[in-house]
């Protein structure tokens, strides 16, 4: 693969799997509150397109069953960390602070793993050498 952005080698791709997406209408995988699909992009709370597998370990920037809806600060935060990961994470955030926003959810996490939370990071692909 080049050095361009995966995402984009196929566009018009992208946009018909976000646009089905985006009809969805589904809550945030992450953090699981309500996503508002009229905020505009760049916005803390706006709907992004986020990889269950990230892109940079392989994972399909096109296939539906590898896409799920999340809100901007949410996807910032997990990056490419592994979904399981972002979900215990969150499991535990909601379980201690009861977040009522995304941007309260994110803050949680990041203090969370302040703390010193352990959770599996791991992606299929990964290696012990990948640092």
């Amino acid at each position: 693969m080049g050095s361009g952005n995966a995402r984009r080698a196929n566009g018009s791709r992208r946009n018909r799997s976000l646009l089905r997406l985006r009809a969805m209408a589904r809550p945030c995988h992450i953090c699981g509150m309500p996503i508002d699909y009229s905020l505009p992009p760049g916005n803390p709370e706006s709907f992004e397109c986020d990889e269950l597998k990230p892109v940079s370990f392989g994972g399909s920037p096109y296939d539906m069953d590898n896409l799920a809806p999340a809100h901007r600060c949410c996807n910032n935060w997990r990056s490419n960390r592994s979904a399981e990961y972002a979900h215990a994470v969150a499991a535990a955030a909601i379980a201690t602070e009861a977040p009522r926003s995304p941007k309260e959810f994110v803050a949680a996490a990041k203090e969370l793993e302040r703390r010193g939370f352990a959770a599996p990071r791991t992606h299929e692909t990964e290696t012990t050498t990948a640092w």
